[in-house]
């Protein structure tokens, strides 16, 4: 049996043990001899509820495929790409992440790599700041991906600090970490298809620059209160997004309800000409 304390406060890693965790009480990992299907089960469990529980993940990966299905003119999102670009964007940016958050806790901790957790965590904050702009303003427009996988590998980093704890063999380890990333791949993939059709019918709206610009500000506000607070500025805005970890369902369902709510509004007021084509290839 193998134990393992939460001591670092970092955003998936905290909020998910938090939610499977009384305060305090240790994480039990059934490693014994002949258990070794029901413990990849425990850790593949365990991946989704690091996504699940983690407000920074799902914050980070909505904000930056909010504006996929846009096209840039300039130095604005103006107008719409093709249905197949905007998919294929939506794809390439989840394959970046996932396979970001996957690399790092790989590389950490079979490497026995001894990383501080606030960098780790400030790395976090910045990268969803940076994703909230970018939704404002295009920064990086065509290299989304690139910047999902980079950012993920931070990201990924905090769930080696619970496998450091653990003190595992390399096999315990490598099997670990197989279900762990499967189950993070699982329900992101998941998360991605239910927001999916709320974020292509968004992009169809006439009011799709002002909720646009709501969500990257929530979102930005909310990084920057994370950011402070990981600098060593506690602060309620940080308590408040660290909170919503435990409403990811909500969160959801509040991006379908704006959605549609958006469309019956917008098609009251203008039945024959607000909602574009998703092909157009501008606005």
């Amino acid at each position: 049996m193998a134990r393992a304390k939460a001591k670092h406060g970092l955003f998936g890693y905290s909020g998910m043990l938090d939610n499977l965790l009384p305060i305090g009480r240790a994480l039990k990992v059934d490693l014994g001899e002949g258990s070794a299907w029901r413990g990849f089960l425990a850790m593949v469990k365990l991946g989704g509820d690091h996504i699940l529980a983690g407000t920074d993940h799902l914050l980070f990966l909505l904000i930056l495929l909010l504006p996929a299905p846009l096209a840039v003119t300039g130095r604005r999102w103006h107008g719409l790409v093709g249905a197949r670009s905007a998919l294929g964007r939506i794809g390439r940016i989840t394959l970046a992440f996932t396979a970001g958050h996957s690399v790092a806790p790989a590389v950490t901790a079979l490497g026995r790599l001894d990383t501080p957790g606030w960098p780790v965590e400030a790395f976090i904050a910045a990268s969803i700041l940076i994703g909230a702009i970018h939704a404002i303003r295009p920064l990086l427009p065509g290299k989304e991906a690139l910047v999902a996988g980079v950012f993920g590998l931070g990201h990924g980093m905090a769930f080696s600090f619970v496998l450091a704890e653990m003190h595992l063999s390399t096999g315990q380890l490598v099997t670990s970490l197989l279900g762990f990333n499967l189950g993070i791949e699982l329900v992101q993939l998941l998360l991605v298809c239910l927001a999916l059709p709320s974020l292509l019918v968004l992009a169809r709206l006439r009011v799709q620059p002002a909720l646009r610009l709501t969500g990257a500000v929530l979102t930005g506000t909310a990084a920057v209160g994370w950011l402070a607070d990981r600098l060593g500025l506690p602060n309620p805005v940080a308590r408040a997004a660290d909170g919503a970890g435990s409403h990811t369902t909500l969160l959801l369902a509040a991006l379908t309800v704006t959605a549609l709510a958006a469309t019956v509004w917008t098609g009251r007021r203008r039945p024959s000409g607000d909602l574009k084509p998703l092909s157009a290839a501008s606005g």
